[in-house]
């Protein structure tokens, strides 16, 4: 009698579930969007279709009409209609057919329609996550599911385990699953990294990324001996594009997990690697690239202290986060673990102090003339290090101030950071 009360109640859910009836919320022309042309597909005929962006987050919708091409693009359709057509039939397993009619849509021009799945009463005790996230505006889907495109949200469901996955422009899709519990409430917090953050057996390394942006780069102190012989000057507009570079100097446990050896003189798994040659860097990003199947570099010097700024907001002779050098800086006598000072305004870390920075660029004196991605001298005999470390003086340790070393040279107090486009 028992089983023969669940097959009806699972014929009872089916029935509710395929009876309800999607809708088209809105249909409109988007003038703005060039889609339709900058991603052109031509008919039989050889004339350009029209392109309907369908607001769907259902995997297995299909689609009828003078239809060319179809397109599922995370939680939306591409369909592109040939010049003229008037109707578009939609279906789904979970869904009554619907059958939308327009006028003659036109060749080139990019279409919106947002339908609107019926909200399903849940019969029955359920459980409820409460999902929260430190990315507001992220679409969330449960079990392929996307049901909401901002958090914190509230998620209603049946006992057992649910697949939760946030997803939000310039961050990596975060992807846990969770035990929904019968008439209990879960609070679930799921972190969004960056985009091009990554992990390699355990040990993760964070992006950050770094707006488009313009600023003056150089150091506005009066010259003295200490302004590294005028090489900070004179003041020069710098116009970037955006990018992204690492929260933190790369630690010895990256290092030595890419690598296979440990060449810093002050050990530990979450000090930053020094005693690394510029040579010896490039090396370890191109192991790096080809394990990860990924693009870093060293930043340039403009990237360098433009991120260091906060994106050009902070003072060029004050500190990457703080005028407090102590609370952004470690000056002592050896490195401490990345990521134990102030970030600064971008939530970058260790950009004054710890160890210097290795960068791409040649050692080059500054020019007036104002520079669009910079990328330094085309050759030279010293290459550039930013940041200062624990053993220099404060006056190292500015956003503006300029070392330098010959290529194929390293000492205990120089490493490196990620960057990427």
């Amino acid at each position: 009698m028992k089983r023969i009360i669940l097959i009806i109640l699972s014929i009872h859910c089916t029935l509710f579930v395929i009876s309800q009836e999607l809708k088209v919320k809105e249909f409109r022309v988007d003038e703005t969007d060039i889609s339709a042309v900058k991603f052109q597909i031509k008919d039989f005929g050889g004339e350009a279709c029209a392109l309907v962006k369908v607001g769907l987050a259902i995997p297995d919708a299909s689609f009828e009409g003078d239809i060319v091409k179809t397109e599922y693009k995370d939680g939306e359709y591409w369909v592109y209609l040939t010049n003229g057509a008037t109707w578009l039939n939609i279906k789904s397993n979970k869904y009554l057919p619907l059958r939308y009619e327009f006028e003659g849509i036109k060749s080139k021009l990019t279409y919106i329609m947002q339908i609107e799945k019926p909200v399903m009463a849940l019969e029955g005790p359920i459980g409820i996550i409460h999902i929260t996230s430190n990315v507001k505006n992220a679409d969330v889907y449960v079990d392929g599911e996307k049901l909401s495109s901002v958090t914190p949200f509230q998620y209603k469901g049946s006992e057992g385990e649910h697949i939760i996955e946030l997803k939000a422009s310039g961050y990596n899709d975060e992807k846990s699953v969770v035990n929904v519990k019968l008439n209990q409430k879960l609070n679930h917090n799921i972190i969004m990294r960056y985009e091009g953050s990554f992990a390699i057996n355990g040990i993760s390394y964070e992006m950050i990324h770094v707006p488009a942006g313009t600023f003056f780069m150089g150091s506005m102190m009066k010259n003295d001996k200490k302004n590294t012989f005028n090489y900070e000057q004179p003041i020069h507009q710098v116009s970037l594009k955006s990018y992204s570079i690492g929260k933190t100097e790369v630690t010895q446990a990256l290092w030595e997990e890419i690598m296979g050896s440990n060449p810093s003189i002050n050990q530990g798994p979450n000090l930053p690697v020094e005693n690394v040659t510029w040579h010896d860097c490039k090396e370890f990003i191109s192991k790096l690239n080809a394990r990860c199947s990924t693009n870093f570099r060293l930043p340039t010097e403009a990237e360098w202290e433009f991120a260091a700024r906060g994106a050009g907001r902070e003072e060029a002779d004050s500190y990457s986060g703080d005028t407090q050098i102590d609370k952004v800086s470690n000056i002592g006598t050896s490195t401490i673990e990345v990521g134990s000072k102030k970030a600064n305004t971008l939530n970058i870390q260790d950009m004054s102090g710890n160890v210097a920075e290795w960068c791409e660029d040649w050692l080059g004196k500054y020019t007036s003339a104002k520079q669009v991605n910079p990328v330094g001298p085309l050759n030279g005999v010293r290459k550039i290090i930013r940041g200062g470390s624990c053993k220099d003086e404060q006056w190292y340790h500015r956003n503006s101030c300029r070392s330098h070393e010959k290529p194929r040279e390293s000492n205990p107090y120089t490493g490196l950071r990620l960057a990427n486009d």
